[in-house]
Order: C-alpha cells, then structure tokens, then sequence
C-alpha cells in the first residue's frame, strides 16, 4: 500500500505496468499538452507524446515507455478514456492495437463538443435577428398581399422583387401562366432605362448603400451601356454587402460567431444564411437559382446566371440584359428589406 506521501492527488491516477512498475499520472490533460500531441503524424506517436507530460512518477523515460508491449499501453489508455469522458467514444477493436481508436476518441469529443458550441452561438445569433426579420416579413407580407401568387414563379425565374416593383408587374401581367420566358420579357419591357435609374437613386437614403453607392453606380453606368456582364460583377457581391453592414453593426452576436467559424474552420457564412432566412420568410423560397452552389462539371454554361460560377470564372455565357436585370432588381428587394430590419 502506499505511503501518504505517494498518494495520488486529485485528478490523478494510478496504474500498475509490467517493466516500470506502479505508474502515477495526472489523467486530464491540457488544451495545450492535447495540442502538441496531435502533432505526431503516427497515432502512436500522439498516444505517447499524450502521456509524457501525464506521468507524475516515476519520471517518464520515452525508451521504457515505446519499448512497452501495446497491451501494457491499453492499460494506461483506457484510465485516461474513462477520466476524459472518451469512453462513449473508445473503442478499439479487438486484439488490434488501441492507437488510432484512442486518438480518434479525443478527436470526435472534440467535434461533438465544437458542434454544441458552435449551435449555441448560432440560436443566440438567430434570436437576436428574430424578432427584425419578423418584422420586416409582416411588413412585406402586408404589401404584396394581392400578389402573393406571383412570388413563386417569379423566384423560379430568378426574379425576387420588392413590393413596388412586385405591384408594376402584376399591373402588365395577366393569368396565362408565367413561364420564365413570359416573366423575363415583360420585366424587360416594364423597366426601361429611365425607370431604372429613377430606382437606383432611391436606394441611397441607406447608410450601407450609402457606402458603396460609386460600385453601384458604376454598375448601372455598365448596364446602360450595354456591358451586361461588366454590371453583373459589379452588381452580384452588393446584396451580401449591405446585409453584412447590417449584421455586423446590429447583431452582438455576430464577433462570437465568427470567431468560432475562423477557429473551428467552419465553412458557414453569416450573410448568406441571413439571406436565405429573409428569402425563406418572406417569399417561401431560400434556395434561388442564381446563388445555388453548382459543381463546375455539372455547370451547363447556358447564360444561366449563378454567383459561384461566375465568382470563379467557370461561366462565361451569363453577361445578358435580363442577368444583369435580376440582380438591379434583387439589390431592390434588399433595399426594401434592409429599410424595414433597421427600423
């Protein structure tokens, strides 16, 4: 039995090995330590680069301990598993060594315990935007409440738009089924050169426009001159852009947040899920055609219109006037949405 002196503290443990003896070793290890560890390209190399700064006494010599036959080793693993919480997710197979089930444990703890954080963070992010974006879809629900049955085809044909330009469009059009075709020639028609720029100047009474009213305006110099794809570069990142300015400055969640996705290499990105949420709430449809995610190998460069291929070079086809369209009169229906979120 041992002595007072040599009891384990708390927070450590003992365990008996073959070759070295009556081993003592603090069990839980830190950030730091799991850290440098998870340096080791071998999972073996990880387990004993783990349990180094573990032992407590005797005094760890790396030679004693990689020499040890791995049924030694498993000893050691599964006191420091079942300390961490890791036994949910340990679990070797066999007779086989432990090594790479050990290492992959702390590695699906950590992704368990990274995804709770991270859908913590993201409710508290969401119930901050609630109750404005609430708001902002019973305000253009009221508006367009005569056209609502036009808000479907009209997002299938790549067009989302605001409650004014909604109410002129539904003047010019009749029930004879609203093919893309049909919508595409009559908003054509409908927004003139001089309607448009009449449009245009209304947008700048918001600060986040305000901001980047020269790319706006440059853009629309282009689609009047008739470089349709000039204005389509200029015009596609400027939706996500006002709604960052939002974001950024209103919502206290949002450093919290992005803090997690640049530390956890998130892909997530908080304007393009505020926009979707916005377009789920107030016209049904989320997934528009013109910011769905393609891969290039299945990407029909057919003068569609889609951000990602476009971004990234992959189309070519897309600088049309009813392209450049879309996005004048999507930029349109984020004005009116932004002027109710910031009320």
């Amino acid at each position: 039995m041992e002595d007072e002196q040599h009891s384990p503290a708390p927070g450590e443990g003992t365990v008996t090995i073959e070759g070295i003896g009556r081993v003592c070793l603090r069990l839980i290890p830190t950030e730091e330590e799991l850290i440098r560890a998870d340096r080791a390209r071998r999972a073996r190399g990880f387990f004993l680069a783990l349990v180094e700064p573990l032992v407590v006494r005797p005094p760890y010599a790396h030679a004693d301990w990689a020499s040890l036959p791995e049924e030694e080793l498993r000893k050691t693993a599964l006191l420091i598993a079942a300390e961490n919480d890791l036994l949910s997710y340990f679990r070797p197979k066999g007779e086989k060594p432990f090594y790479n089930a050990f290492r992959n444990a702390w590695r699906m703890k950590r992704a368990s315990h990274n995804e709770a954080v991270f859908q913590r963070a993201l409710s508290i992010w969401k119930e901050h935007l609630e109750s404005a974006i609430s708001a902002a879809a019973k305000a253009y629900g009221q508006a367009v409440e005569k056209e609502r049955n036009m808000l479907a085809p009209l997002a299938r044909a790549g067009f989302v738009l605001a409650p004014g330009a909604l109410s002129a469009f539904a003047g010019v059009s009749r029930d004879d089924g609203l093919s893309e075709e049909v919508i595409g020639g009559r908003l054509e028609a409908l927004w003139t050169e001089e309607r448009l720029a009449e449009l245009v100047d209304l947008w700048f009474d918001l600060e986040p426009f305000r901001r980047r009213e020269r790319f706006i305006r440059d853009a629309f110099s282009a689609y009047l001159r008739g470089e349709y794809a000039l204005a389509i570069y200029g015009l596609f990142p400027q939706p996500e852009g006002v709604m960052w300015d939002f974001l950024s400055r209103t919502n206290p969640a949002e450093p919290e947040i992005e803090e997690l996705i640049r530390t956890q290499k998130r892909t997530f990105v908080t304007v393009e899920a505020l926009l979707r949420k916005i377009l789920a709430r107030l016209i049904g449809e989320e997934d528009l055609l013109f910011y769905r995610f393609v891969k290039f190998i299945d990407f029909a460069d057919d003068s569609s219109l889609n951000r990602h291929a476009v971004g990234h070079g992959a189309s070519i086809a897309f600088g049309t006037k009813r392209n450049a369209l879309r996005l004048i009169l999507f930029l349109d229906f984020t004005h009116a949405v932004l002027e109710e979120l910031l009320k």
